[in-house]
């Protein structure tokens, strides 16, 4: 069954497809063109239908709401490559998700904001770059932002699990859990652990995972193993051998929620290479944070609005309302975001984090693939003064994301911007901070899969205590990381310069 699974996450991969449209293809043509099967006449009319092919594909992708460099990306692919090109568009590039999807998150969801609009109390905010924001997100989220929320940030991948572990013991209630990776290892299997042996005391434990990001590594016969156990198991958009542009969708989010008390989201995965058990891609540095407290409620609705969704079901709001309230000196706003609603909510948050700063703006992120509105937000803010710095990693997970990543490092440099690369290894901290008051510590990356494909989770924070943590756990990662300067971008050679190219060219369909 495992092998099967590997074989069709490889077989699914749109990568994979492509490649063998086009080998099929050539091969085909060349077959044809060997044999002398084609006159003059039928390679004119294989021309002109392939060419209404691509005319009408590109028509379809000016016509739709995508972002500008999405439409780019596909344009070129549907002129240069006809019949090939329509073809693969048709799979993957229609920015789309199924009927029975939609109609199911909008009855979820509008229960969920109705019930959240009647719940919501009013909470006095005098800075008016916040207030903006997080009515901004409330209109299209309806998560409200919250007070009485003490927050933690965690600065290691083991940090942050040993505190889930001591959270998920002390459970009394319920436990909400919604992955994208999990992989057999020490990590999954303490927690496993420790949610069979709180289902077994009575617990409500609920857990979703995403299949392509568990499908690889999974133990055998996991969910088998959890469902006996008296664990409610539910699997986000599962592997089917067909091919359909809804591979594109994964839950991309991380949520653990204890008893309406208490939540995490961050970087982190149930994987050892997050807590660096098993080493990979050199030390692994990830984070994420601790809700305790009023702002926990949104994830446990981000939570049930993914259960109600994959189970077609709905549930009684009232037994999951926080119990423990906390005095703070800030605001949390945790939200969503995904493809269903059409706005990409992250995206533009970060933008306005960005263009709001006054002293410094701060960016931790494993992936920089910029559309062009953040591309533009970063130089103006770097231009006009603001301290621009991110990192990124040193030793990739992924080659070519890494290559695309650093095809932007001169255009920001050029700016203004400060680019580290994270020397030990891999950094996989998803976060944003600026002048000391505002920052976001979730799931999504600076990349387009991010942002428009994955359904993703992220907590915004106002003047909260911990942000100063954030802040000095950045600048002592720049300590220890490689600033990136002019020098250090050799110049490319036509041939690498042309790969380049074409890389960035399609570099929202990563």
């Amino acid at each position: 069954m495992m092998f099967f699974k590997k074989f069709l996450k490889l077989i699914l991969n749109k990568w994979f497809i492509f490649a063998l449209l086009i080998l099929i293809q050539l091969v085909g043509l060349s077959y044809l063109i060997y044999d002398k099967l084609y006159e003059q006449f039928n390679v004119f009319y294989l021309i002109l239908f392939a060419s209404v092919l691509s005319a009408f594909a590109v028509l379809s992708i000016i016509r739709r709401e995508y972002n500008p460099a999405y439409k780019i990306s596909w344009i070129i692919l549907v002129s240069f490559l006809p019949v090939i090109g329509p073809l693969f568009y048709l799979l993957y590039g229609k920015m789309s998700v199924s009927y029975f999807l939609k109609k199911a998150s909008y009855k979820s969801s509008h229960d969920i904001y109705a019930y959240l609009h009647d719940f919501e109390r009013e909470i006095e905010i005098n800075n008016p770059n916040f207030k903006k924001m997080s009515k901004y997100i409330t209109k299209i989220t309806g998560m409200p932002v919250w007070d009485k929320t003490s927050t933690v940030i965690y600065n290691r991948g083991i940090d942050i699990f040993e505190a889930i572990k001591i959270s998920l013991k002390e459970a009394k209630k319920f436990i909400f859990i919604e992955i994208f990776i999990i992989a057999e290892g020490r990590m999954l299997n303490e927690i496993t652990e420790i949610l069979i042996e709180k289902a077994k005391e009575g617990i409500d434990v609920r857990f979703i995972y995403d299949d392509f990001g568990g499908s690889a590594r999974i133990p055998s016969r996991y969910k088998k193993r959890l469902s006996k156990n008296g664990i409610k198991i539910k699997t986000f958009n599962p592997l089917l051998p067909r091919m359909s542009s809804s591979i594109n969708y994964r839950d991309h989010r991380k949520i653990i929620v204890i008893d309406g008390n208490i939540a995490f989201t961050g970087g982190i995965n149930f994987a050892d290479e997050y807590i660096n058990e098993n080493i990979r891609f050199g030390i692994w540095k990830d984070g994420g944070i601790r809700l305790i407290g009023h702002g926990v409620f949104n994830f446990t609705m981000m939570f049930l609005n993914m259960w109600e969704i994959l189970n077609r079901t709905t549930d009684s709001y009232e037994k999951y309302i926080p119990t423990i309230s906390k005095e703070t000196d800030g605001f949390v706003l945790p939200f969503p975001d995904g493809p269903l609603d059409g706005n990409q909510t992250t995206g533009n948050v970060y933008l306005k984090i960005i263009s709001s700063a006054t002293k410094y703006v701060y960016i931790t992120t494993p992936y920089l693939i910029l559309d062009n509105e953040l591309l533009v937000g970063l130089k103006i803010a770097a231009m006009s003064g603001v301290d621009v710095r991110i990192i990124t990693p040193n030793i990739p997970d992924k080659r070519v994301v890494f290559i695309v990543t650093k095809s932007y490092y001169r255009e920001l440099i050029n700016a203004g911007v400060k680019i580290y690369q994270y020397t030990p290894g891999f950094i996989h901290t998803k976060s944003i901070i600026s002048d000391d008051v505002l920052g976001i510590v979730g799931t999504a990356n600076f990349d387009f899969r991010s942002l428009y494909l994955h359904f993703e989770d992220s907590c915004l924070l106002y003047k909260n205590s911990s942000l100063i943590n954030l802040r000095n756990d950045f600048l002592e990662t720049v300590a220890i990381s490689k600033k990136i300067e002019k020098e250090d971008l050799k110049k490319e050679g036509i041939i690498k310069k042309f790969v380049l190219a074409i890389l960035k060219v399609f570099s929202p369909l990563m």
